[in-house]
């Protein structure tokens, strides 16, 4: 399953030369924060789930009053484990078809769950190969799919950031 993570990263720069962070549109020849207190390149930045450690991070540095800083947000998808289905659940058994059928009748399981029509895409003579191979699953593409074995898409999971509290300091 993959998740859509986000991270944060400290770009540094020396504010006698700049009124900003200015690699926005050049992210890899960026200054960043290594975990070492160090100004170092995009490959050695140090990442931080939450923009309180990236900050309490920054404040720890030793020239944190000479340089500023900006938080770069970063993106990308990474695999997490998949959830555990009960067997008769469709997905339990797509996994089963997939892990030792050949890719064509996963392909026409697959397309049997998410209810195509898979009558128009295969010959009759592969149809006839491929209900042989999956009523071992017990599933028969000729006949129309119950309710229960319907799969739906599913939206991408995103792990959303800590929620602020704002407070109003006196």
């Amino acid at each position: 399953m993959n998740i859509l993570r986000l991270s944060y990263l400290i770009g540094v720069y020396d504010p006698t030369k700049h009124d900003a962070w200015p690699w926005h549109f050049q992210y890899e020849y960026g200054q960043y924060l290594s975990a070492k207190h160090r100004v170092c390149g995009r490959e050695r930045a140090a990442e931080f789930s939450t923009e309180k450690e990236a900050r309490d991070f920054y404040f720890l540095w030793k020239h944190a009053r000479t340089f500023k800083f900006e938080l770069i947000p970063v993106q990308c998808w990474v695999v997490g484990p998949d959830p555990a289905y009960p067997p008769e659940h469709p997905k339990s058994i797509l996994k089963a078809i997939s892990e030792r059928e050949p890719y064509s009748v996963r392909l026409t399981a697959s397309f049997w769950f998410y209810a195509q029509d898979i009558s128009t895409l295969y010959s009759a003579r592969t149809l006839k190969k491929h209900r042989e191979a999956l009523l071992k699953y017990g599933i028969d593409i000729d006949q129309t799919r119950p309710a229960h074995l319907e799969i739906k898409p599913e939206p991408p999971v995103i792990q959303e950031p800590e929620k602020r509290v704002l407070t109003r300091v006196k």
